[in-house]
């Protein structure tokens, strides 16, 4: 092989290299189970605390609210964004609030559980919360992988209100 065969050979592999951890680095490294630490079901949450402390931010005479906390350090936040934006466009009677995660922290919005993880959803169903956890099971916060959907066409009915830690997500852990 001549020099510049090899070069070029060296440079590709470095290429694939820095390829492969730049995906790792954005995507995988913050792609697991939300409740990575099940710290979720070793509280158990009463949906009344949340919804007392969140009182303020809902909007009366609503049927469908959803609060997404995020944390802009957090590549994932922006795609759940993103994804809220377009499920808004599918379902206008959904209201959203964006909350920061140290917007939510500052405004002590304990809520009666650990914010584990962003980006974290709430989704109040008459005032009433009925999911926190995910947006989306998959690495981009994708449509196809929705939850929230389901839930509000009514395809998903859930029996009560679900504290979805178990699910895998785009997520960032916070520290507490």
């Amino acid at each position: 092989m001549t020099r510049r065969v090899k070069a070029a050979v060296v440079l590709l592999m470095l290429w694939i290299a820095g390829s492969a951890a730049a995906f790792y680095w954005f995507f995988l490294g913050h792609y697991g189970v939300f409740d990575q630490h099940g710290l979720w079901q070793q509280q158990p949450l009463l949906p009344q605390q949340v919804q007392h402390k969140l009182s303020h931010q809902l909007l009366p005479d609503h049927l469908w609210q959803a609060v997404l906390i995020t944390d802009s350090s957090c590549n994932c936040s922006s795609f759940a964004k993103e994804h809220l934006q377009r499920i808004q466009q599918r379902q206008p009677d959904l209201i959203v609030k964006e909350l920061e995660l140290d917007e939510a922290k500052a405004l002590g919005l304990t809520l009666g559980l650990d914010i584990i993880a962003a980006p974290l959803l709430l989704l109040f169903q008459n005032q009433q919360l009925l999911y926190a956890g995910p947006l989306a099971t998959d690495l981009l916060c994708s449509d196809n992988a929705s939850l929230l959907d389901s839930m509000i066409n009514g395809t998903t009915q859930l029996p009560g209100f679900w504290l979805n830690g178990e699910s895998t997500a785009c997520r960032c852990l916070t520290e507490e």
